[in-house]
């Protein structure tokens, strides 16, 4: 009984996460209403979640909101730069899907075209993961966002296809959107800091 209520029991320890997760979760969807703030607030989410969920540093409710006040310009600046870039694949999806039911060439040129998104959207996950970690130009961030998702394709795939999922759970079962966020960014940190930390200078 005594082990039960231990604090480093693996049972607190997963309520521990999971609460982790769902006040990181709401603390995100706070800092996102005004919707420019979605880049900073996705930056803040997960630069706390890795540091702090991850990396057991505390302060975790703190730390997510230094970085998001550090990153709110740069992050105003992403947002609208993914809302337009998002906005013109959707719309070329939707030409291309329509024009799929008049041939088979049109057909296959749309599983093409929708096969080819997760290009965007795993450059998006580096983004996001690179600005936490390294200072770039808004140009240098995007251009090694681009190389990180073809070098480390296998990675890019795997926080790609958590989105995509994510983003499925939370339309088809909305008050999941609780906890979602910050369970998406904690898995995908699994990724993304295995790669970026190739890349840390070494401390000495």
């Amino acid at each position: 009984m005594r082990s039960f209520f231990n604090p480093d029991n693996f049972l607190w320890r997963w309520f521990g996460k999971l609460a982790d997760y769902v006040m990181l979760s709401c603390v995100w969807i706070l800092c996102c209403i005004p919707m420019v703030t979605i880049g900073a607030s996705c930056i803040a989410l997960y630069d706390a979640t890795a540091h702090c969920v991850r990396g057991n540093e505390g302060g975790t409710y703190k730390r997510f909101f230094r970085t998001f006040k550090r990153e709110l310009g740069r992050g105003i600046v992403m947002t609208i730069f993914w809302a337009v870039l998002c906005w013109l694949l959707n719309a070329g999806y939707q030409v291309v899907s329509q024009l799929a039911d008049t041939g088979n060439v049109w057909a296959v040129l749309s599983i093409v075209y929708f096969c080819t998104l997760f290009i965007p959207l795993g450059t998006a996950c580096w983004a996001v993961a690179l600005e936490s970690r390294f200072t770039y130009s808004f140009g240098d961030l995007h251009r090694n966002a681009f190389i990180f998702t073809f070098a480390h394709l296998p990675h890019t795939f795997a926080m790609a296809a958590l989105l995509v999922l994510a983003i499925n759970v939370c339309i088809n079962l909305f008050p999941l959107i609780m906890v979602i966020p910050g369970l998406l960014t904690y898995l995908q940190s699994f990724f993304a800091e295995r790669v970026m930390k190739k890349y840390m200078p070494s401390e000495t």
